[in-house]
């Protein structure tokens, strides 16, 4: 038995996939039983894991996943086929490379493409016909337009082009669509704008004239959850479903819960008797209070991590037996250092003891949210930035 101890990360995310389940069941709720969910889980479902969430994704009862990078269709398609799974369409959310359609193609994935212009059209039409010569049948791919209103990334401007592109015969339009390039998370808002972008998908569908089978999809995540009139046939659900992202003005009851219970670690060292103004990390940027000796606490998470090389200066806390200690120095690649000079005598921090950067313990929380506006940074990015180096760790929430 012992001979087979596998240790666990000091440093790891707990997360809870059943989560994601409960979260489209309230996002179901404020669109209706007509309008059908399009799970986007590019970047690795938003730094969660494919892995770890394709499961709860399918049973959540979506119509579509949205992924990107072929490396995440590859998880997908395996998972589905070991599965039996072929109720679920699949979309790609941004335009494919010649390799990523080669790929597609030649194994049957029956991925639904975007194109954003004639040239990308023509583009994938050859690719296409070179594919088909090869494999001596005919193929044909679903494609959903993308209309430009506003983003000017991605997107036709020209009804001729897009009249020209339903006539490529090897290319199927199953989709049209256009992007909000509003996040819609915090007030005020350029309702204008938004309106503005709705009118100019509107006159693209008059002129026209699509089949109704056609999917009509506009919503982002924050229209999906504040824009009733931007919903049309389809939304495209992303970084609303895992919850971190979420505030007061996008889940005004609180509803929406995150996958990522808990980003935490251990105390590692602890060191006593600390003399007043003694420096603590590389280039001594910060000392210890002045007024007594300290006492610290050095933990296992670092940059390396993804925690902020120079959250002292931005007063970072930890959790540690319930109660906020600030942290203190610059942060090394895998060590953190935490004063806990000011820790309850009849409770006093242990080696091995749990530490929670973001998350709950006790009656103490954490938020993404906090965490990430001390670093001035979108809660998405820096729970990108923290999920993409951190070990994940699947419990059940209670």
């Amino acid at each position: 038995m012992i001979q087979n101890f596998v240790a666990q990360d000091a440093c790891c995310l707990e997360m809870d996939p059943e989560i994601y389940i409960h979260n489209i069941k309230e996002i179901r709720s404020l669109l209706g039983d007509k309008v059908k969910i399009c799970a986007i889980i590019k970047s690795d479902a938003y730094g969660h894991g494919i892995k770890e969430m394709i499961d709860s994704i399918v049973r959540s009862g979506v119509e579509y996943i949205s992924a990107v990078d072929n490396c995440e269709f590859r998880i997908i398609i395996k998972w589905f086929r070991e599965n039996n799974i072929n109720h679920i369409r699949l979309f790609r959310t941004a335009p494919a490379t010649k390799e990523e359609l080669i790929e597609s193609l030649i194994n049957n994935w029956d991925v639904e493409e975007v194109v954003g212009s004639l040239d990308q059209a023509q583009y994938y039409s050859k690719i296409i016909n070179d594919i088909s010569d090869s494999l001596g049948k005919d193929i044909i791919v679903k494609v959903h337009i993308n209309v430009e209103t506003a983003m000017g990334r991605m997107g036709f401007r020209k009804i001729s082009d897009i009249q020209f592109t339903q006539k490529i015969k090897n290319l199927n339009v199953i989709g049209i669509m256009t992007h909000l390039a509003g996040e819609y998370q915090v007030p005020p808002q350029d309702e204008v704008a938004t309106r503005t972008q709705m009118e100019m998908f509107q006159e693209v569908l008059s002129q026209l004239k699509l089949d109704q089978n056609v999917i009509k999809h506009v919503a982002n995540s924050g229209a999906s959850a504040t824009k009733k009139y931007t919903h049309f046939d389809m939304v495209r659900v992303g970084q609303i479903a895992f919850g971190e992202d979420n505030n007061q003005y996008l889940d005004p009851k609180g509803v929406i819960k995150p996958i990522f219970l808990k980003w935490k670690t251990i105390v590692a060292i602890i060191i006593r008797d600390i003399p007043p103004n003694s420096p603590i990390g590389y280039n001594g940027i910060q000392k210890t209070r002045s007024d007594k000796s300290s006492i610290t606490a050095t933990i296992r998470v670092g940059y390396d991590y993804g925690f902020p090389q120079y959250g002292c200066l931005n007063k970072h806390l930890v959790l540690i037996r319930g109660k906020r200690f600030p942290i203190i120095g610059k942060t090394s690649m895998n060590m953190l250092v935490v004063d806990i000079t000011d820790q309850d005598q009849d409770n006093q921090v242990q080696l091995g003891d749990e530490v929670v950067i973001i998350g709950k313990q006790g009656t103490e929380y954490i938020s993404w949210e906090e965490f990430s506006q001390k670093q001035q940074k979108k809660t998405l990015v820096q729970c990108l930035e923290i999920a993409n180096q951190c070990p994940k760790i699947i419990v059940k929430s209670k």
